[in-house]
């Protein structure tokens, strides 16, 4: 398979397991008297700061009242780096700044936002990473705080279906062959930059 068709491939086989869980849960949801219409997006993948289409990649989000399920496929990186992936959630939109937000909106206490931790990789020689996760509304695992006035703790997703939410995929640089400093790279905010990591590309998912 090349790396023009898995993308596609990729979405549509993370789309069917999110349905499928995210369904699953529904039932459970539908039998206390809540809601489970579930919705699903996909969205291009962007580079950062740029805001060009990163080629062959593409990103879902599937949520219902009591969950969200990510998934985001991309291509463009540098082959033997570490990227981590991030949630960034904004729970009220309509504080930030502009209709897309942005990170600096996170510091603005009205938002209630959230940052955590998604997953790391190491990048192989195709350039391509894969990430995939799911969110319990108000789970605040993996939440770092890089603004002091972010809500503490971490209200993670208030409600999966208003809030806007990235996914953000952040640089480590070159692998590091001591297994501390990578250990570092592959599960925290800064580790292994010696300073802010960039972020590199982001998908977003509004209301």
């Amino acid at each position: 398979m090349n790396n023009t068709q898995r993308p596609k491939n990729f979405v549509i086989y993370a789309l069917a397991v999110s349905i499928t869980f995210l369904a699953a849960a529904g039932v459970t949801a539908a039998q206390d008297g809540r809601s489970s219409n579930l919705k699903t997006s996909i969205e291009r993948v962007r580079s950062l700061p740029s805001g060009a289409t990163v080629p062959a990649a593409g990103a879902s989000l599937s949520r219902n009242n009591d969950a969200v399920f990510g998934t985001i496929s991309t291509s463009g990186l540098l082959p033997g780096s570490v990227v981590t992936m991030w949630w960034a959630i904004f729970n009220n939109p309509q504080f930030c700044a502009n209709p897309e937000c942005a990170a600096p909106d996170l510091n603005t206490p009205a938002v209630n936002g959230s940052l955590q931790y998604g997953g790391g990789y190491v990048v192989g020689a195709n350039g391509r990473a894969d990430f995939s996760g799911y969110l319990a509304a108000g789970d605040n695992t993996g939440a770092v705080y890089p603004f002091a006035n972010m809500p503490n703790p971490a209200p993670g997703i208030a409600l999966p279906k208003s809030a806007q939410i990235h996914l953000v995929i952040r640089s480590h640089g070159p692998a590091s062959g001591d297994p501390t400093v990578l250990a570092q790279q592959l599960t925290t905010f800064n580790g292994g930059c010696g300073g802010p990591c960039p972020n590199i590309q982001a998908a977003v998912f509004d209301r």
